[in-house]
């Protein structure tokens, strides 16, 4: 009966001579418990709950004022200063700083510096 699908179980009933006694009493079972179930996509069948919560999806178009769009607008990006002859910005503010090893490497061998920073 597990595997019993409630077209098949109809089939059966129709003609209950063509069927043993246990297939006829399961199919008359699954008829029963057919108003218990909720078909389901690709014929699965589900227990149906009492109080089925549904999942709802919707979308909705409106207007607002420019003044309150552009307060929900993302953070613009904010000027970080110059480093290596590039312009960095960043979202969050802040500063470029040099890397405490390139500026040991700087002091050491600027010409090594130069390779690695295009300077």
């Amino acid at each position: 009966m597990a595997n019993m699908s409630l077209a098949d179980a109809r089939k059966i009933l129709e003609s209950p001579s063509d069927f043993t006694k246990q297939e006829v009493k399961n199919a008359k079972e699954k008829i029963s418990d057919a108003s218990k179930t909720v078909q389901a996509s690709k014929g699965a069948l589900m227990k149906k709950k009492k109080d089925d919560n549904v999942t709802v999806v919707s979308i909705g178009v409106g207007t607002m004022k420019k003044s309150d769009a552009k307060k929900m607008a993302k953070a613009q990006m904010a000027d970080g200063g110059m480093a290596y002859g590039k312009k960095h910005m960043y979202s969050a503010g802040g500063s470029v700083t040099m890397n405490p090893g390139l500026k040991a490497l700087k002091k050491a061998s600027p010409e090594a510096f130069n390779n690695i920073t295009g300077n």
